[in-house]
């Protein structure tokens, strides 16, 4: 079999492939798997992977185990490498392998003789990573199963005060110094890099930005581990969370959910949170999603020895009877290639422009990353039902643009923006760094006059027939403005202005000098207002209307490729919904969804 990414997608043998898949290790051997080698329990637990519909396994390969001593590879563990791939495959599983394997649940299974050396800055060190790299993959060179090489899993975590300081040069050396050993020892091979949630909303060295070296990106969303004021596992962002990495990765290169679960949760939460995530994150774009994991585990070796917790997320038992989670597995399995995105340019762009930052050592002027106001927008668009793009760079064709709480415009940023106001279209634009990310005055139709520290608490404005009860910590900076060319259309109590019209040229700027999204990240504050009203009114005076909409903004509502008219329609809220699904053409149709739970609906049949 053969494994590529063709526009955006994977393919296997040339038609489109859907992972969906288990992290794998053997319930008694656990982490020890490697050593404690036990060849029967690893095909038989093969075959009930593949019987659930499932059709990837994930493995960890501990650097430890394949070269115990500098320079020595164990030709025992690179051989029971081999024979598990070809397991899999046998049983019509495709194989993600993580490589260089230290950190793993709180700890560090490290080789005794790295003794504290760099990962990335020793030269000796990235050398004999190279080697290990090069040698387990010329153990793999032509087996068919092998989907995905992973580099290094949330590698960044095995030297913390070390990753924080490295610049994108450094990194990209690191990646591509193991993807061309990986490369030159299996040509064709796919070569990914998985992180934790810090490469989406930083810091990260590992910025998802980054992607040098790589084919894809695999990104991980536990609700437990992320930012953005998750309130629980069973809170609608939670759920969101998944897809909203997968899809903001994909801005810079396909990516995969490579670890989809959740923790210290009962059977319905996490049933509940794992049926949702998953059909969000296919239909939103991700290439797919692997569940941390197959199973229980018996062992309490480390680095379960330190986190006893960490035994209990299998899809089954340690005697490897299925949880009730499993019939949302086997669900989903069946569907899993029917959720697809229907192609097409939508007609708003979230702008996530500007570079990465530099990495290294960070200087008082970088802004902290646009990842978390962005989410806010994400949840907004899908809350008011619009269809968006991630866009980095040309904006042309977009009738409406969305820029959430800017910490830093580029003056090629602004070039875009103008460029969409020239051509009629129209911007939302609110401001977080009032110096880096203001527009200047021709788009926000309003010129700087000072900033002013933020007393804390409300500070609401009327628009749209709502009065909106936005919240400003003590001490933030916010911006004074004074409008030049743009209509007033709210102020705040002490008569600032909120919120600004500004017709430029042919097209209209929006523009608010406080960062309405990332205020939003509280618990439980975005249930305190339509807050997704603003982006669809602003979107309506564009002409934009939702391919398909609904009275309820819990329900995320995506058109799919196939059948014609078929709707992905996924519950967020953790109680039912029952609502009519609406098309511009008039059709409807009526769908009830019990909590977290989703159904494909053809609208127009």
């Amino acid at each position: 079999m053969t494994y590529h990414i063709d526009n955006g997608r994977l393919t296997r043998d040339g038609a489109p492939f859907t992972p969906l898949g288990v992290t794998y290790w053997p319930a008694a051997a656990g982490c020890e798997l490697w050593r404690d080698w036990a060849p029967k329990a690893v095909e038989d637990d093969f075959a009930a992977i593949a019987a659930t519909g499932l059709n990837t396994v994930r493995l960890f390969l501990f650097w430890r185990d394949a070269e115990p001593d500098e320079g020595r590879l164990d030709p025992a563990v690179l051989d029971r490498v081999r024979w598990a791939v070809d397991a899999a495959g046998r049983h019509g599983l495709a194989c993600v392998l993580s490589l260089v394997t230290i950190w793993m649940n709180g700890q560090r299974l490290d080789p005794p003789w790295r003794r504290g050396r760099s990962l990335w800055r020793d030269p000796d060190l990235l050398a004999a990573q190279a080697r290990y790299a090069g040698a387990v993959a010329g153990a793999l060179a032509g087996a068919d199963a092998l989907l995905l090489v992973d580099l290094g899993d949330e590698i960044g975590n095995v030297d913390p005060a070390e990753a924080a300081g490295l610049t994108v040069a450094e990194v990209e050396r690191w990646r591509r110094t193991l993807a061309d050993a990986v490369r030159a020892a299996a040509p064709g091979t796919l070569v990914c890099q998985a992180n934790d949630a810090s490469a989406v909303f930083g810091p990260s060295a590992f910025d998802v930005r980054r992607t040098g070296g790589l084919d894809v990106t695999a990104v991980h969303a536990f609700p437990t581990w992320s930012p953005g004021s998750v309130e629980s596992t069973r809170a609608v962002k939670a759920s969101h969370l998944a897809a909203f990495a997968a899809w903001y990765a994909s801005a810079w290169r396909p990516s995969l959910v490579d670890e989809l679960g959740s923790y210290g949760t009962d059977e319905a939460v996490a049933t509940g949170h794992l049926a949702a995530s998953t059909a969000s994150c296919l239909a939103g774009g991700g290439l797919g999603a692997i569940y941390w994991c197959w199973q229980d585990v018996a062992s309490t070796a480390e680095p379960y020895d330190a986190r006893p917790m960490e035994r209990f997320a299998g899809l089954s038992d340690v005697d490897g009877v299925p949880k009730p989670r499993m019939a949302a597995v086997r669900r989903l399995a069946r569907h899993a290639a029917a959720l697809r995105p229907a192609p097409g340019r939508a007609r708003v762009a979230l702008f996530a422009g500007g570079p990465p930052p530099s990495g290294g050592a960070a200087s008082y002027l970088d802004p902290a990353g646009p990842a978390l106001a962005t989410f806010y927008a994400y949840l907004l668009l899908k809350r008011a039902h619009l269809r968006c793009d991630l866009v980095t760079g040309d904006l042309t064709g977009y009738d409406v643009v969305i820029c959430p709480s800017v910490q830093q415009v580029t003056a090629a940023d602004l070039d875009r923006l103008h460029a969409v106001v020239r051509a009629g279209g129209t911007v939302w634009f609110t401001l977080d760094d009032h110096l880096h990310g203001f527009p200047g005055a021709a788009l926000a139709g309003a010129e700087l006059v000072d900033f002013a520290l933020a007393e804390g608490g409300p500070r609401e404005f009327a628009w749209a027939g709502v009065t909106w009860p936005v919240r400003v910590p003590a001490g933030e900076l916010l911006a004074e403005v004074r409008p030049t060319t743009a209509e007033v259309l709210a102020t705040f109590a002490d008569g600032a202005p909120a919120l600004l019209r500004n017709r430029a040229g042919a097209g209209t700027v929006y523009f608010a000098p406080l960062p309405l999204e990332r205020l939003l990240d509280h618990p439980h504050r975005l249930d305190a207002a339509p807050w997704h009203a603003w982006y669809a009114t602003v979107a309506a005076g564009a002409g934009v209307v939702p391919d398909v909409s609904c009275d309820d903004p819990d329900v995320e509502l995506v058109a799919l490729v196939e059948p014609p008219g078929a709707v992905l329609a996924v519950n967020h809220r953790a109680t039912p919904a029952d609502t009519e699904l609406r098309r511009p053409s008039g059709a409807t149709r009526r769908v009830a969804l019990p909590g977290k739970d989703w159904a494909i609906v053809n609208v127009e049949g």
